[in-house]
């Protein structure tokens, strides 16, 4: 079974936030059956996909089941299994984990006798959990344990795991607080009196797409966004911890298979500590036009009575609770690393109500100007493909670009980059003419015509623009101008043995340039970790001269030999290996922003060597663009118009 066959995008973005984080040893998985018990069946839900989605990626052969606590042995009590998340079925005796859903981030039962019912019924669960033979039972808790914290009586400080906040009996505040208390010490002392391994996950509060759970500040106010509501708030300076559902399955996986035993631990989501006028003006930055805001300036900090006067829409729950902010210091000393942000968390949440059944992309990626960049690309491929019809070059959308051209019909929403490949003998063709014919504003970026860039292939970049990654901000003397890549595909052996080898001294000489180029280490993995090293070690003695030398021998090895495969010895899918070239043999014409642009009549065949299920969109959370650009200043294009007329030779000329 494939959890896309069962989620929408955004459930499986979730669900494989785990198996994406490679924060999780798989092997501690492999095999693994995971118990849900509890009285929140949709968190439960959750949960189990999020370690279901290990058999997609890995074939690990994990499985789920919920269970809940039976009465038909009597007084002791057992937990029977209800309901399977997967084909084959297990006892709950037999478990690996156990996982106890408890009240994290739901409400508390809403009186006093019901909350001594669900105390007792609690019990009996944990202690029938306690005889199962497992290696660990784990219970979600969230931060509501601390009760109102408050540092001096009026600044609010972060809770650790052992610390203790405090509240009024009489406080709003002091049953939920209370009765977290008491299911963490009944968990505590039954696993210890069993002997049996466990652990607490506190979370911030829960937010995220397609899950029930308990209404608070960040919740309404994504809530109100996505219908238009208005929102009318006042200024308070409280903060809460918040977390992103995705992290909080990545946290509780990491903490069962890499934390150790019998330890408390907080989790929240990266610079997610925030206040409802925080929350409030970030919607409204990215969603101008529905997040109908109003705020109002505030009193200052106010007591629990004072709140109930203060004329604050209920909706919010300003007056029910004030924030907590959790110290997650101690997960993050065992490795731990949230990925999903308070801002793009609310994002997604947002577009998920709004459920308009667009592709979901970030809007505001580069301030805004993704869709600027992507004109401007197009303008560069029209340039190429009229330089190419004119000197009869064949050549192909590659990469990301081809995969648009297929599934999308123009960019992939989210890219921020265009390529297009051709063949040695056209690659060479190619920039034997190539800036005579383009425009002065354009530069061709190659190692023979600018010293200190190192790239094995051609970058073709406008003058009087920024745009630099991560790594190539870090050489601000090159040029650094909006590129575009054009990129050769090489011949290889016919033999695997001639490939393999052929590849392995590709990527070693490329490592070797690459690596003397960013003064970064050889990374000593895959097959030939020995060797890696060795190289690594030696890269600094080699001229970069020499070591240029050799990656292009490598690369043209097999440039006069009728050979009858093709590897990307220039680009990022080296590691793929080789592929017959009889795939790149024919173009064909397709739709790409309103223009027709060759791809290979074997672009199934081809993208699925390069991606797999290639019509498979990844991630919603990972949605962000492909480079790492951490400088953007379009200059003049940001006036950037194309000719209306699709006939039109021009392309990026003089502004």
């Amino acid at each position: 079974m494939l959890l896309r066959d069962f989620l929408n995008e955004f459930e499986l973005d979730w669900a494989q936030a785990a198996v994406r984080s490679e924060l999780i040893p798989p092997k501690k998985l492999k095999g693994a059956k995971i118990l849900l018990a509890g009285s929140q069946p949709d968190l439960q839900e959750s949960i189990a996909w999020s370690f279901m989605a290990w058999n997609d990626e890995k074939k690990l052969g994990v499985r789920a089941v919920e269970g809940e606590l039976s009465a038909a042995d009597g007084e002791e009590g057992r937990i029977a299994v209800t309901h399977l998340f997967t084909e084959q079925s297990f006892a709950a005796a037999e478990a690996d984990y156990v996982i106890l859903t408890g009240l994290c981030c739901c409400e508390i039962p809403g009186t006093v006798l019901e909350r001594m019912e669900y105390l007792e019924q609690f019990g009996r669960l944990v202690e029938a959990a306690c005889r199962v033979n497992c290696k660990r039972i784990l219970l979600l808790s969230d931060g509501r344990v601390y009760g109102r914290v408050r540092g001096d009586g009026a600044a609010e400080f972060m809770m650790s795991e052992y610390e203790s906040g405090t509240a009024a009996v009489s406080d709003g505040a002091f049953s939920a607080q209370y009765l977290l208390q008491a299911m963490e010490g009944i968990l505590v002392s039954a696993a210890k009196a069993a002997g049996r391994a466990c652990n607490i996950l506190r979370t911030a509060k829960i937010y995220g797409p397609c899950i029930p759970m308990q209404n608070h500040t960040a919740i309404r106010l994504a809530e109100k966004t996505a219908s238009g509501s208005e929102i009318e708030l006042q200024l308070l300076p409280d903060r809460d911890s918040y977390v992103c559902i995705h992290d909080v399955l990545t946290a509780l996986q990491f903490v069962l298979t890499v934390c150790p035993e019998n330890k408390i631990f907080n989790v929240k989501g990266p610079d997610s500590d925030k206040s409802a006028a925080e929350l409030a003006v970030m919607l409204y930055q990215n969603f101008p036009a529905q997040c109908k805001l109003r705020m109002s300036a505030g009193g200052g900090k106010l007591s629990g009575a004072d709140r109930q006067g203060v004329g604050v829409d209920d909706n919010f729950g300003l007056s029910a609770q004030p924030g907590i902010l959790l110290n997650t210091q101690l997960i993050e000393h065992y490795g731990f690393v949230p990925s999903v942000s308070m801002e793009d968390g609310l994002i997604i949440l947002v577009k998920c109500l709004q459920n308009t059944g667009e592709v979901f992309i970030f809007d505001n990626t580069y301030l805004g100007k993704l869709e600027k960049v992507q004109k401007i690309l197009l303008g560069y491929l029209l340039e190429i493909d009229r330089i190419c019809r004119k000197y009869d070059i064949k050549y192909f959308l590659a990469g990301g670009t081809l995969l648009g051209a297929i599934r999308h019909h123009g960019f992939i929403p989210w890219d921020d980059d265009a390529d297009v490949m051709m063949m040695r003998e056209d690659y060479d063709r190619f920039q034997a003419v190539v800036q005579k014919e383009l425009p002065d504003n354009i530069f061709m970026q190659l190692p023979t015509t600018e010293k200190g860039n190192h790239n094995p292939f051609t970058k073709l970049r406008i003058n009087n623009t920024m745009f630099a990654t991560e790594f190539t901000g870090h050489f601000m003397e090159l040029h650094n101008g909006i590129f575009f890549d054009v990129l050769s595909h090489d011949r290889t052996g016919n033999h695997k043995w001639s490939q393999k080898l052929h590849l392995m001294v590709t990527m070693l000489t490329r490592s070797v340039v690459f690596n003397k180029w960013g003064n970064t280490d050889i990374k000593s993995g895959g097959n030939h970790p020995v060797i890696c090293k060795i190289v690594d070690k030696a890269k600094y003695l080699v001229p970069m001269r020499f070591a240029e030398w050799a990656q292009n021998k490598s690369l043209t090895f097999f440039k006069k030999r009728r050979t009858e495969y093709l590897y990307d010895g220039m680009g990022r899918n080296l590691k793929r290996g080789p592929f017959p070239k009889a795939w790149l043999d024919e173009a064909v014409y397709v739709e790409f922003e309103g223009y027709a642009f060759p791809v290979p009549k074997e672009y199934d065949k081809y993208l699925t060597y390069l991606y797999g299920d290639y019509m498979q969109m990844i991630p919603v959370s990972h949605r962000r663009t492909s480079h790492s650009i951490v400088l953007t200043d379009l200059g003049a294009y940001t006036e950037f118009r194309l000719a209306e007329d699709a006939e039109t030779e021009s392309g990026i000329g003089e502004i």
